[in-house]
């Protein structure tokens, strides 16, 4: 009787383990916040909040920050594409700069409207989270100088769909990070 009452109590922790994702739309926390531990940086658009981040950007995080701005690796990963060549400031959609890192699991984080030659990775090159992946920049469709941080399954261009995800190193966020608070990184 007590094996059986153990397997029980067992299956329902992992039960309960499992049921996170669905409640709160996150998947495991793998990643850090992709700027460096101590700084913190408003979340101009969060998760699922009209106009941008609907659609296939519905899991997209926008941070306020001024062009030039340090950023990180959010998870180790290598490089697959890097996109360099537009100026600040230029509004026209499709010419995002950005760096794309593949990880492990094979999904892909995109660090988008980084400045013109503002990529300090290479094609291949491994990172590891709190290396450097570039400077923050107002290239493309933006609503002033910022950095757009999402996640996807596929890699086929500017419409792949995001996926939910989830910071492990800032305040607790169970539905996302939230449009209008700033958010620190802390040591991980």
């Amino acid at each position: 009787m007590r094996i059986i009452i153990i397997m029980l109590c067992f299956l329902f922790h992992s039960c309960n383990n499992n049921s996170t994702e669905k409640e709160t739309g996150l998947v495991e926390a793998k990643y850090v916040m992709p700027y460096p531990v101590g700084l913190a940086y408003n979340c101009m658009t969060g998760f699922n909040t009209p106009p941008s981040h609907i659609g296939t950007f519905t899991y997209s995080v926008d941070f306020t920050m001024p062009i030039g701005t340090l950023v990180t690796a959010a998870r180790s990963g290598q490089v697959v594409y890097i996109l360099e060549n537009y100026l600040d400031k230029d509004a026209t959609e499709g010419h995002e700069n950005v760096v794309i890192v593949m990880h492990e699991d094979t999904t892909y984080a995109r660090y988008v409207h980084l400045t013109r030659n503002g990529a300090h990775v290479e094609i291949n090159q491994h990172v590891i989270p709190g290396d450097t992946i570039g400077f923050s920049g107002s290239s493309g469709t933006n609503g002033g100088p910022h950095l757009h941080f999402d996640v996807t399954k596929t890699f086929e261009g500017r419409s792949d769909q995001t996926i939910p995800f989830a910071f492990t190193n800032t305040t607790s966020h169970p539905h996302g990070l939230q449009r209008g608070i700033t958010y620190e990184a802390f040591p991980y």
